[in-house]
């Protein structure tokens, strides 16, 4: 896969967000200006990773194509991400809220989740793949994958998290959003199992690797959402932790394989 300056830039930005978080984890202290602004710095690069395919997007022809469609409703799903990260970091930053969740920044969050999902139908489309539900065994798998990552996110956000317990700060709602997200990044990596897994043979030509380099991203989305659940509710969450380090690198593979799928290529 070659990378476009576009993508070369979003590629240095991560590894920088890399060496950022290694600096975070060697200071030992986690209520420094530096921890709360790392947050900001993952937002920003959402955005630009977000405007960066909606301009690749132009030349697919937008909404005209498939492709077009792929790439602008997967670019409008990681703005939406980066706009809830820029609202998440001036609760912490500027109003000093130590951990806003649920927040006004989940608006951002949650919008992501479904434009991310309909981009991967429409890149499936453009891809060629065959759309796997038509079969029997596509159908069950989208039924059983989803209810395999509820169970698992009930037994660890809920029975062992919280001791089966809904009395926690930030109540049913908190509950929600913690199996919503992801719940949600695994439904889009079933619907990605089901439309490329099933049909690789489709998957050819020069665009194959940016869109598996995409898929890659959300995998390591849904391991930063539910590493996020849990230290929230456990208590052990703090910003520029493990879970903020992978919502770095999830929003760099994402938007590097975004704007890897480039029609000037």
């Amino acid at each position: 896969m070659r990378l476009n300056s576009a993508s070369a830039f979003l590629l240095g930005y991560g590894f920088l967000m890399i060496l950022y978080w290694v600096g975070i984890q060697l200071s030992n202290i986690t209520d420094l200006p530096v921890n709360l602004f790392y947050s900001f710095t993952t937002a920003v690069l959402a955005f630009l990773g977000g405007i960066f395919g909606l301009f690749i997007s132009k030349h697919w022809g937008g909404g005209k194509s498939a492709v077009g469609k792929a790439v602008l409703l997967m670019s409008l799903g990681t703005t939406s991400w980066s706009l809830g990260n820029f609202v998440w970091s001036f609760y912490t930053f500027f109003l000093q809220t130590e951990m806003p969740y649920p927040s006004l920044a989940d608006v951002g969050y949650t919008l992501a989740v479904p434009l991310w999902a309909i981009g991967v139908y429409f890149l499936s489309q453009a891809t060629g793949a065959k759309f796997s539900l038509r079969r029997m065994r596509g159908r069950l798998m989208l039924i059983a994958l989803p209810l395999i990552a509820a169970v698992v996110s009930y037994y660890f956000l809920f029975v062992i998290a919280r001791g089966s317990s809904i009395e926690v700060e930030g109540g049913l709602l908190k509950i929600f959003l913690d199996f919503y997200y992801p719940i949600g990044d695994w439904v889009i990596l079933t619907m990605s199992f089901l439309l490329f897994g099933l049909s690789l043979k489709y998957l050819g030509g020069r665009f194959r690797t940016p869109v598996f380099v995409t898929l890659l991203g959300f995998v390591i989305m849904f391991l930063a959402d539910f590493s996020f659940s849990y230290t929230t509710t456990v208590g052990t969450y703090y910003n520029g932790n493990t879970a903020d380090l992978l919502f770095a690198l999830a929003m760099t593979v994402i938007s590097i394989g975004i704007t890897s799928i480039d029609a000037r290529a």
